[in-house]
């Protein structure tokens, strides 16, 4: 409920390396409690580093799920993971302590990401190309969503998550939000595109199930 707070306590006693905006709480809390969320926000906004530190929140919290970013290009998506995983670890000592670093466990090379939690979770790439399918996973981060081809998406990634988390004693609960979550994240795109009705749809859900969607945005109007 609070991934802010939880955040700082991670931190320890010696937390001046790493203090959260107000608007960064906002973020880590609306998009934390809510299985779907669309964010539109201008660059430097943080919304990559705060959507891998939900990420990582929730493979710590949840333990055995599997956790994905994925984005245009398989490189593209390896270089934003790999370097919000290694900053989030410098910046967030009891993060770091949750990752198996033992030789083989985790990876990270220009085209392949893979982080394995002690708890079983595992944080990863997936490609949005056609050779992803079969594959499966929990919930996922789709960073510039803007740039993703509409067909790959909804035939191959999202389809991925269509299993939900096994708990220890093997049973599963769907109303889990970890379950099929999906965080998409954009700069302003256009109107005639997948993403924007993909805004528009997630829209609509969290007038329906406003437990479930959330949507956000914001301008750089508003600090200038």
């Amino acid at each position: 409920e609070y991934p802010d707070l939880f955040v700082e306590f991670l931190c320890g006693d010696n937390p001046q390396n790493f203090k959260l905006f107000f608007y960064q709480r906002v973020f880590l809390r609306a998009v934390i409690r809510h299985r779907y969320a669309y964010a539109t926000f201008p660059r430097a906004y943080s919304k990559s580093f705060l959507s891998v530190l939900i990420l990582m929140i929730r493979c710590i919290l949840f333990p055995g799920s599997h956790l994905f970013v994925t984005t245009g290009g398989k490189e593209q998506a390896a270089g934003i993971a790999k370097e919000k995983v290694e900053e989030l670890c410098k910046l967030i000592p009891g993060i770091k302590n949750e990752i198996d670093w033992s030789r083989g466990a985790s990876k990270a090379s220009k085209d392949f990401v893979e982080y394995k939690f002690k708890n079983g979770s595992k944080l990863d790439i997936i490609a949005a190309q056609q050779s992803s399918r079969g594959k499966r996973a929990t919930g996922g981060l789709m960073e510039e969503c803007v740039l993703i081809d509409q067909t790959l998406l909804n035939e191959v990634i999202i389809p991925t998550m269509n299993v939900d988390r096994r708990l220890a004693d093997g049973s599963r609960h769907r109303e889990e939000t970890v379950n099929k979550s999906q965080i998409y994240v954009t700069t302003a795109g256009w109107k005639n595109s997948f993403a924007y009705e993909k805004l528009i749809q997630i829209l609509i859900q969290q007038i329906i199930e406003p437990n479930e969607a959330v949507v956000l945005g914001g301008t750089w109007r508003i600090p200038v």
